[in-house]
């Protein structure tokens, strides 16, 4: 018995074979075509946040590994325990050392982080040279796993298979009772469909003509596109979130938490500048290290709470003290350091840090009781002392730990023969 010619089915065999072919399609086309945007949006979501974050370490860490701080370093990357997806990061200095490495799971494996940067089917690995001053002094490898990825794609395509499954067998079911009225709405349906799917445009809606099965799938599609339409918000306000995130690292990476002051980080560059544009234009700068005097005994007797606040009103001191173009820092603990430029010489620097002596001098009131603690200074000149900045640091530790010895609260300017007496 041979088949019937299609023109020459039925009017109701052609609504459902045509209606339950177009619908099929369209629902399988736009299926695949949501799972595949959504793979390809939140896998490049994932790339560029494991790229910023690896971006934002490799700065963070660039002081540690400069000085080949293992323990700082770690904590650097340790700081990416917070992003799930991460299964390890590592600082590896130039001459191929492995500074530092943190591994979600410390029994791991490692893979070769020297191979080129790769995305791969199930994981990711970025590397990104460390940079300081312009110099390159490491790399940072981070690696990252898209298992996450999948897993919430693979939950997607579930419930997105079964949804298309249940509409699809409605309209086979319901499209034998349809006459020639319920035509015009599958198409308009399908037309729908193709306009999501060309455009992306989660907004469109379907016009429910009643409450007939037509008008049930017409709603069916509306309650998915509303569920798609939430979910492109979501992503997009996630990404605006790890953007403002990033913008918070960054602030973080040059500002001490407890006093506002710029902090190590900040101190160095600033100082590496100062010096390269000293030694450019032949003009000097200063550096002034400051040390508390009997900070501990503050710490150890009223706790670090008060601690904190008396560093605080040290800081706004320091900040009334200084000019709005000295460069103030906090540096660690109960050390502080200025950096004078402009041509600053001797005298001047003998002035400002006898200010600053002066300034410090003055007992502090927290909470109604009264601290006197003073400073120690020690300073050093550049090109006069040393042209470096290592060497500048050093000397102005040594001559404020020649103040510290003289007596506390005062100041001592470098000098080459009280070093060598």
């Amino acid at each position: 018995m041979s088949r019937l010619r299609f023109e020459d089915l039925p009017l109701r065999d052609k609504v459902t074979h045509t209606g339950f072919k177009l619908t099929a399609a369209a629902m399988t086309v736009l299926l695949v075509m949501l799972l595949v945007y959504q793979l390809v949006v939140q896998r490049r979501s994932l790339v560029e946040d494991i790229t910023a974050h690896a971006m934002v370490v490799g700065r963070n860490g660039s002081a540690a590994m400069m000085f080949a701080n293992a323990d700082e370093a770690y904590e650097t990357l340790a700081s990416l325990q917070h992003v799930p997806d991460i299964n390890w990061a590592a600082f590896v200095l130039n001459d191929g050392r492995q500074l530092a490495i943190y591994r979600r799971d410390p029994a791991g494996e490692v893979v070769n982080y020297y191979g080129v940067e790769e995305i791969g089917l199930y994981s990711l690995l970025v590397r990104r040279p460390v940079e300081l001053h312009g110099q390159v002094i490491g790399n940072v490898a981070v690696n990252a796993s898209f298992t996450s990825l999948y897993r919430g794609l693979a939950v997607q395509a579930l419930f997105g298979g079964l949804a298309a499954a249940v509409a699809l067998f409605l309209s086979f079911i319901l499209s034998r009772r349809m006459a020639s009225s319920i035509v015009r709405p599958l198409q308009n349906l399908v037309k729908l469909t193709e306009r999501v799917r060309t455009y992306q445009d989660f907004s469109l809606r379907a016009t429910v003509y009643g409450s007939d099965e037509t008008g049930r799938l017409a709603r069916s599609f509306n309650d998915m596109m509303d569920q798609l339409e939430s979910h492109d918000a979501r992503i997009s306000a996630e990404l605006q979130q790890r953007r403002l995130a990033q913008q918070q690292l960054n602030e973080l990476a040059y500002r001490d938490p407890v006093t506002g002051l710029n902090n190590r980080h900040y101190f160095k560059e600033k100082l590496e500048t100062a010096v390269m544009e000293g030694m450019r234009y032949a003009t000097s700068c200063a550096v002034l290290f400051i040390d508390l005097d009997d900070f501990k005994i503050v710490n150890d007797t009223l706790g670090h709470e008060t601690g904190d606040s008396l560093l605080i009103l040290v800081a706004e001191r320091l900040r009334e003290t200084l000019r709005n173009t000295d460069v103030v820092c906090r540096i660690g603990g109960d050390e502080f350091a200025v950096i004078l430029e402009n041509g600053v010489n001797a005298d001047q620097a003998r002035l400002v840090a006898s200010n600053i002596v002066a300034a410090l001098s003055s007992p502090f009131y927290v909470d109604g009781r009264r601290i006197g603690v003073g400073a120690s200074l020690g300073i050093s000149l550049c090109p006069d002392h040393a042209t470096d900045t290592t060497s500048l640091l050093r000397k102005a530790d040594i001559a404020m730990y020649q103040a510290k010895g003289s007596g506390k609260n005062s100041y001592h300017l470098y000098d080459h023969a009280s070093e060598n007496a």
